[in-house]
């Protein structure tokens, strides 16, 4: 009997927990984010789901490469998710596959969620804006800065609290830190052929270059800003012997055998992980004035197969609680939070990330360093078509006037395609 009575109330618990979850709307959030970034967004994914009384989110992130031809794929199948990330500069060749959010099926997504272009970076926010319709949420902003080793200053006679501001500055720690018998400066991260491009758009930035006309008619970086801002980060690596071709930024800051390095917010947690006595400082002014790379993500609801407006209302509610915990993209991520109220909220604050990196990244964005990479919607061939040539600059296998002129070729060709 006791064990009969003991049965009957496992199963009355079993049946009360599978009505309670068919209460909840399923929604499926898409992502492009892996290693540190993917872990953080599962943390705040979580949170919404231990508190949240009305959804359960599921979450599928990763997929960097193949992420867009997949997410429009999934929008003409009709299987689109309830909300996806997409880049301020991606809106262009996606904003089709997606939802206005003041013009969806069910009516203006962005009063009913109370959000408004003040409650963030102004800049992120007009991204993702085109001809009245608004497409995204900001997220985030993100960008390079200059990671150093402190010790290997100290070493080199250098003052750890004092980082380069610009080139004299930039070259004689340079040359220090090489003379103390140390890689010296490592431009682009890992060193593949889009940080390397990266690397060569700050400097073009900075030079007051633009990449491509108004209307993307034609490529204007084959210059003399364009070949100065070359020649400066080929040479060096092949004249003055600063770092080598082919080598790894990440890897040799981790083992403590680079004094500066040019990478992402992201660096955070694994700079913490090797134990470096590192800091984080602004760009330098190499040239004419302050820019650095930079972009954004944002919460976006793609298309999707019902008009039913409740799906609808139900996506921007996901998208309404990661914003509000969007500090823990800070904390976890090391991203600065685009939307105020989470940037400015004291866990963030007071956490380790923002004393140690996020504060020099989000006064970069205040103080106007962000610019942002083609925005076209051939953006992602264009950037295939530089980066190759900037790589092969890198590497000495061409001449930096070569390299530009067949970028230059290759980026015409492509906007000269229907």
């Amino acid at each position: 009997m006791r064990f009969k009575k003991f049965l009957l109330f496992g199963l009355l618990i079993v049946g009360l927990t599978i009505a309670f979850a068919a209460e909840k709307t399923t929604l499926y959030y898409t992502t492009l984010f892996h290693s540190g970034d993917a872990q953080a967004m599962e943390k705040i994914v979580q949170r919404i789901n231990q508190e949240s009384e009305d959804m359960y989110v599921i979450l599928v992130q990763g997929a960097w490469e193949n992420y867009y031809a997949q997410l429009i794929n999934q929008v003409v199948a009709g299987n689109a998710p309830q909300v996806g990330i997409v880049h301020s500069n991606m809106f262009p060749s996606m904003k089709d596959a997606l939802t206005p959010l003041n013009a969806s099926p069910a009516g203006d997504l962005l009063a009913k969620a109370g959000f408004s272009r003040e409650d963030f970076y102004i800049d992120v926010w007009d991204s993702s804006t085109f001809d009245g319709q608004h497409y995204g949420i900001p997220l985030d902003t993100h960008m390079w800065a200059m990671w150093y080793n402190k010790d290997i200053f100290e070493e080199a006679g250098l003052d750890p609290d004092d980082p380069p501001t610009n080139a004299a500055e930039l070259e004689y720690a340079a040359q220090k830190i090489k003379e103390a018998g140390y890689y010296a400066v490592h431009f682009a991260e890992d060193g593949v052929a889009r940080k390397l491009m990266r690397a060569w758009y700050i400097f073009y930035w900075q030079l007051g270059g633009e990449l491509f006309d108004g209307n993307y008619t034609k490529a204007t970086f084959n210059n003399e800003k364009g070949l100065q801002a070359l020649e400066y980060l080929v040479n060096s690596v092949q004249e003055w012997n600063w770092n080598i071709p082919g080598s790894d930024g990440f890897k040799q800051f981790a083992a403590g055998e680079l004094g500066i390095l040019f990478a992402g917010n992201w660096y955070y947690y694994s700079a913490e992980n090797a134990q470096i006595n590192y800091g984080v400082a602004k760009i330098p002014t190499i040239f004419n004035s302050p820019a650095t790379w930079g972009n954004s993500h944002n919460l976006v609801i793609p298309k999707q197969a019902t008009s039913n407006p409740q799906i609808y209302e139900q996506s921007m509610e996901l998208i309404r609680r990661i914003t509000e915990l969007s500090y823990m993209w800070g904390m976890f991520g090391g991203h600065s939070p685009a939307y105020n109220e989470s940037r400015n909220s004291p866990e963030l604050l007071n956490s380790p990330v923002w004393r140690k990196s996020l504060n020099v990244f989000s006064l970069m964005a205040e103080e106007g360093y962000l610019h942002y990479p083609p925005n076209h919607p051939k953006a992602a061939e264009l950037e295939n078509a530089i980066q190759v040539h900037v790589q092969q600059a890198y590497n000495g296998t061409l001449t930096p006037e070569e390299a530009l002129a067949k970028a230059e070729e290759e980026c015409n060709r492509i906007l000269s395609e229907e």
